[in-house]
């Protein structure tokens, strides 16, 4: 029966051949570009594979930059280096400053470390300072961060009638006695 159901398209002729053709002209390039889609989505996966698998290394080594970072906050403070102090500004000067050249030049030598050299004046043994004096003013010498106790004792229990020399950092006064303020670091008389 199927035999005879092809006779007979094939008895119709050219109309049959024609309609077979056709049937199968249809049907090859369907299967062509199933063929060539799959192929190109096969591809298509294999990137994407690749792809993902880039993305997991990386993910893989944030994830170890993490942890590092979290054990190194873990840590304690005392194993960090300590910070090195910022050094303090020194302005160049051959002579030493006087005490008028220091009030009259006084913001620009604030935080600054100078010289200065001058007369005595006030002593103010309770506070561990004097005062260097000038017509415009005082300026007060804290003699507090001086290592030397025997220096410090010299200056506040005896009277000095030259100019001492004293170093330190400049700051403005805390007290108003005096307009402004040396740390000392070294005194020289």
């Amino acid at each position: 029966m199927y035999e005879h159901g092809l006779l007979k398209i094939f008895a119709r002729g050219a109309g049959g051949c024609l309609l077979l053709a056709l049937a199968l002209a249809l049907l090859l390039p369907a299967c062509a570009v199933e063929g060539q889609s799959n192929e190109a989505l096969r591809k298509e996966v294999q990137e994407l594979k690749a792809e993902v698998a880039a993305l997991k290394e990386k993910v893989g080594q944030l994830q170890a930059g993490q942890k590092e970072i979290q054990d190194l906050l873990k840590k304690p403070a005392a194993m960090a280096p300590p910070l090195a102090a910022p050094p303090e500004p020194a302005l160049p000067a051959a002579q030493p400053l006087t005490v008028s050249e220091l009030i009259a030049s006084k913001d620009r030598y604030l935080g600054a470390r100078v010289t200065v050299k001058g007369l005595m004046g006030p002593v103010l043994v309770h506070h561990k300072s004097l005062m260097l004096k000038a017509p415009q003013g005082m300026v007060e010498v804290s003699l507090a961060r001086l290592g030397d106790e025997k220096l410090v004792q010299r200056l506040t229990s005896v009277a000095h009638e030259g100019p001492i020399t004293v170093t330190g950092v400049v700051s403005p006064s805390p007290k108003g006695g005096a307009k402004l303020q040396i740390t000392a670091e070294a005194v020289e008389f």
